[in-house]
């Protein structure tokens, strides 16, 4: 943890001779201390330098570290350095940071990274590095303790002409702005060495130099082993005799002018104007370890030691402390504060009475014997007429010049005081901690009914009208005018009715502190109040003040707050939704950041005083102005699923399926880390800034594939951001199910079987229509059929038979025996109407369709057939047929086609037995007609002639074929086959 460190400035020390005796330190100083329990690698600091892009680097005994005011990254042999001792440190002109290392040669540090390190195989005289430098040419020098070295065509040459051939050891090796190198060999005399040469230097000057340095006006500073300090201007050379029991370790000049120099266990020390001073040590003699110091182009001050890194700042404030022994630290717990002299104070404490405070001198207020003894002090205010009144547990006192001459508690009784205001005719009013309020009037205490309760009066403040207002701790403000009492509270817009601080500032605005409610002005008959979501750093308010400027000074218990005139006025405009105040805190001196309710204090010499818990702080108001620059920020590391990835130009590319990205992010405040806050957004998933924090990790989950671009920027905490964002390139590749292509492919695909499944549909729909138009023609055609037959068998047999009965009845009586024939041969046509109309029903009757009614109508038909011709018949029909459907044109035209082969055997074959066999396979029905006729040649003619063709045409009708097998005196087998499917199952029924 940093640990501030206080020096407070002391008498001078008289170090020589021609310097003048008794100087006062011109200023006082801070130090604040980092060391490894910070994060420094180790404690031993070695060397320091700030590279250009603002980070500072420190040398130690236990590696390099990188350093952004907060947190250190660590550099040591895993990462490429040569040794982890690092004692000198240098970034060039093409921005590489070169490392010197003990023992381990010279590495070149660029874009974060250890690129390469050299060696003695690359032309070191030794690996052991004591200094490194940059000529005007760009080349680096490297002193090791076996000579010096400068890097050309990426080796290490022997300086061309060097007076040592590159053989001793460099005491100094500096370059002055003007390009000039100073080399020092073994603490003679100086070299030069500019524009490819070497020269000495000529006139007046030192002719010997053991530490160099030049400040900002180009002024170059040089100690020699003579203890003499030797300072260059445009008039020439000057010197100073510097104390010879003190040897100075290093040096280095600050923006102002100081010229500040360490020297191991004899301290820190500064010269300026001419005078020497010693930064006093009181604080654990931690400064006699300082080794070195070093001023970055920043203007920032460091120092490198045993005991860590140390920064040294100007301070801005002074803390006045309570120096009693016998109180101790309770004494500088300040309840009251008020200057009655110029630069003197009287201070009340808690529980340690009140004290005289003036120039750090302190004594005990001095009291009337008469007088009760004053135990806690809780208030103090500076009447018109000079007398000081005072208040604690013990009732209302006046001081008047070296006494307090007077106890005004008649009436008040044990109660403590907490809160004096004098009014407009010079009456004292006082609040009690009992919630009492009393005005003490020409020389009488009277109790006023303000209407409050038994909360304490904490605040009271009287208007330029007359107007007195009332504060308590928990019932809220009351308000006395022209119209008598009034109550303000919550509903009246304050946040707290726990009232800590009344306030009117030089424009007559109202401003109330709170306890956890902020701070809060009046506007008419309400009030407007801002917290700390709107950028205080605490909510509970004890100290109000104006200065000259406009600005308003809050004490908080996290801090004094500043606030500037515009924002002030946004305040009492109600516009202020958020605010960057100026936070003053530990860093700038603070012994502890917790104010107490005590009214600030505006002295006579323009400075002002504030009371806290570890004494009071003095300061300048102009002192302390905002700071208008911008700290840079970057990009640190980049981690994508809790491991790192490497960053390359800017630009990373995920892999696919990547689910947590985490970015690193640092800016860089030194001054004040701690109020140092980022801002990000995320092109591609946000265009608006997201909420300030101080968080240095952003983290996104479960991005989509896409391209993006990540911008931070950084704050100092005034509102002012980083006009150039760090920003950083990131593409998260998809899966290919991710991908543009494979998505237009899974469009078209959709659409595709969108498409498909539309035209299956039409195509069904489609075939269902024809479907139902065949069964339409279907019926169509088997009316046609039935009526067909109906017309040729019944019609033409019914007309037969009305022929014949006409015969008949003319024969009956001419010629009775042909009659009778006539008869005969009705009674045989209508037999054959009667068949005819049995084939008919059958065929369209639906009762009938089934595989196994065919095949019973079928077997009786030819047996029927064959019989009325004189023939034998064989049937060869399954037992078993399975049950299916046969349709009615099936049927119709398998029996028709059995019926015409039959007709053929009949009348061609002359044959005197008929075979009907009926088999089912697979995929057909197979019935086989077979005889034992003549038989026939088959040919074109005979299946012409024999009425095969129409047998033909009927089987195609239903999707059917036949085959006929004949020879002469063979007989002749037709095989008809109709297409339908049968199960293995089915079949293997049948066959058993």
């Amino acid at each position: 943890m940093i640990s501030l460190l206080l020096v407070l400035a002391g008498s001078l020390c008289v170090m020589a001779a021609d310097l003048a005796k008794g100087t006062k330190p011109p200023m006082e100083v801070l130090l604040r201390n980092w060391s490894s329990r910070d994060g420094l690698p180790h404690d031993r600091v070695r060397a320091i330098t700030r590279t250009r892009d603002g980070f500072l680097w420190i040398g130690t005994d236990g590696g390099l570290a990188r350093f952004d005011g907060v947190n250190f990254k660590l550099y040591g042999l895993q990462e490429g350095l040569g040794a982890i001792t690092v004692f000198a440190l240098l970034e060039s002109s093409d921005g590489t940071l070169w490392v010197g290392t003990q023992g381990g040669g010279v590495s070149a540090i660029r874009n974060g990274r250890v690129e390469r390190t050299y060696t003695q195989e690359d032309g070191l005289p030794s690996a052991s590095i004591l200094a490194l430098a940059e000529d005007d040419a760009g080349r680096l020098w490297v002193s090791t303790i076996s000579g010096f070295r400068y890097l050309e065509h990426d080796r290490f040459v022997v300086v061309p002409g060097s007076p040592t051939g590159g053989a001793g050891m460099l005491t100094a090796l500096f370059r002055e702005r003007a390009g000039t190198l100073w080399i020092i060999i073994g603490g003679q005399e100086p070299y030069h060495w500019k524009s490819n040469a070497w020269t000495r230097p000529k006139g007046p000057g030192p002719r010997r130099a053991n530490l160099l340095c030049e400040d900002r006006k180009g002024r170059l500073h040089i100690l020699d082993n003579q203890h003499r300090l030797w300072s260059r201007d445009e008039r020439g050379w000057h010197s100073l005799t510097l104390p010879p029991e003190v040897d100075f370790s290093s040096m280095d000049v600050g923006p102002d002018g100081t010229l500040w120099l360490t020297a191991f266990r004899n301290g820190i020390f500064g010269i300026r104007d001419g005078r020497l001073f010693t930064i006093p040590r009181d604080i654990g003699n931690a400064q006699d370890f300082i080794e070195f110091v070093t001023v970055t182009p920043d203007g920032q001050t460091w120092m490198g030691s045993c005991n860590g890194l140390y920064a040294l700042n100007q301070r801005k404030l002074s803390m006045a402390l309570i120096d009693d022994k016998e109180a101790g630290q309770g004494a500088n717990f300040i309840g009251a504060l008020v200057e009655f002299e110029p630069g003197e104070f009287i201070v009340g404490t808690q529980g340690r009475g009140f004290y005289r405070w003036s120039e750090g001198r302190t004594a005990r207020l001095s009291v009337d014997p008469k007088l009760s003894q004053l135990n806690s002090g809780n208030a103090a205010i500076t009447a018109r007429d000079g007398s000081v009144w005072i208040g604690g547990n013990s009732g209302l006192y006046q001081f008047k010049d070296t006494w307090v001459v007077a106890n005004h508690t008649t009436g008040v009784g044990t109660s403590e005081v907490w809160v004096i205001c004098e009014d407009l005719d010079g009456s004292i009013w006082t609040g009690l901690g009992d919630g009492r309020l009393f005005h003490l009037q020409g020389g009488k205490m009277n109790q006023v009914n303000y209407g409050g309760g038994r909360e304490q009066i904490k605040g009271l403040q009287q208007e330029k009208d007359g107007t007195l207002w009332v504060g308590t701790r928990g019932g809220g403000l009351f308000r006395k005018n022209g119209s008598g009492w009034r109550h303000f509270g919550r509903a009246d817009g304050l946040i707290s009715e726990v009232i800590r601080m009344i306030q009117v500032d030089l424009s007559g605005n109202l401003w109330i502190g709170t306890a956890g409610g902020g701070l809060s002005v009046l506007r008419g008959e309400r009030f407007i109040t801002v917290t700390s979501r709107n950028g205080l750093p605490d909510d509970t308010v004890s100290q109000i003040i104006e200065d000259r400027e406009r600005r308003l000074w809050i004490g908080t218990n996290r801090g004094l707050a500043v606030l500037n005139a515009k924002e002030v006025s946004a305040i009492i405009s109600g516009t202020a939704e958020e605010l960057h105040p100026l936070i003053i805190r530990r860093s700038d001196g603070l012994l502890s950041e917790e104010f107490t309710i005590t009214p600030p204090v505006r002295m006579s010499d323009g400075r002002m005083a504030f009371a806290t818990t570890r004494g009071f702080a003095i300061l300048r108001p102009e002192d302390f102005q905002e700071d208008e620059q911008t700290p840079p920020v970057f990009i640190e590391r980049v981690l994508v699923d809790g491991q790192p990835f490497e960053v390359k130009d800017g630009k990373v590319v995920l892999p696919p399926g990547a689910l947590r990205l985490e970015l690193e992010v640092t800016g860089l405040s030194f001054s004040a880390p701690e109020r140092l806050t980022f801002r990000n957004r995320l092109f591609g998933l946000e265009t608006e800034w997201g909420k300030p924090s101080g968080q240095k990790v952003v983290e996104y989950r479960n991005l989509a594939p896409n391209h993006y671009r990540f911008e931070v920027s950084a704050s100092n905490g005034n509102g002012l951001w980083s006009p150039t964002p760090a920003m950083l390139d990131i593409t998260l590749k998809p899966h290919y199910w991710q991908t543009t292509w494979f998505r237009v492919i899974v469009v078209i695909g959709a659409v595709l079987i969108v498409a498909l499944a539309v035209r299956r549909r039409e195509r069904m729909k489609s075939r269902i229509k024809i479907e139902r138009l065949k069964r339409e023609q279907a019926v169509q055609e088997e009316r046609a059929r039935i009526a067909r037959d109906l017309h040729d068998d019944v019609g033409s047999s019914l007309t037969h038979v009305a022929l014949l009965s006409e015969l008949a009845q003319g024969d009956l009586e001419s010629d009775p025996q042909r009659a009778g024939e006539h008869i005969n041969e009705i009674f045989t046509t209508a037999k054959d109407v009667t068949r005819a109309l049995d084939e008919i029903v059958w065929a369209v009757n639906p009762t009938h369709d089934t595989l196994e009614g065919f095949a019973l109508f079928l077997s009786s038909f030819v047996q029927t057939y064959a019989r009325t011709a004189g023939l034998k018949s064989r049937l060869d029909i399954p037992e078993t047929l399975p049950e299916m459907v046969l349709d009615a044109p099936s049927r119709h035209h398998f029996y028709l086609a059995t019926k015409e082969v039959l007709h053929n055997i009949v009348k061609h074959a002359h044959a005197s037995e008929i075979r009907l066999k009926l088999g089912l396979e697979t995929d057909c029905l197979r019935l086989t007609i077979e005889d034992n006729g003549i038989g026939f040649s088959p040919g074109p003619a005979v299946a012409a002639g024999d009425g095969l063709g129409n047998l033909r045409e009927r089987l195609q009708q239903i999707g059917g074929t036949y085959t006929c097998r004949s020879a002469p005196g063979q007989g002749t087998t037709v095989e008809m086959v109709m297409k339908q499917h049968f199960t293995a199952e089915q079949i293997g029924r049948i066959a058993d």
